[in-house]
């Protein structure tokens, strides 16, 4: 039996390709709406979430690991959604 999960496209607000991701899941930046960069502290009630396509979660987590960092979050949100993709579960 295969779980209904939403599926969205949209392009990743780094690099700016197309991705597909499960909107609950996927690694997101927060972005001032009327700036386009990150908020402010006053500012967060202006904030909406952009979508980061795994590709450049790896990258910034490479940086984020030189610098000695924590990492962003990579887990299965991408694996998870490829797997379902590939047995045409959605």
């Amino acid at each position: 039996m295969s779980h209904e999960h939403p599926v969205a496209m949209s392009p990743c607000i780094n690099c700016g390709r197309p991705f597909m991701y499960d909107p609950e899941r996927v690694v997101s930046v927060l972005i001032d709406a009327e700036t386009g960069w990150y908020p402010e502290p006053g500012r967060r009630h202006h904030a909406v979430r952009e979508p980061a396509c795994h590709f450049c979660v790896r990258a910034a987590n490479v940086e984020r690991r030189k610098r000695g960092l924590p990492l962003g979050y990579e887990g299965d949100t991408y694996t998870d959604l490829m797997r379902r993709l590939a047995r045409g579960e959605w």
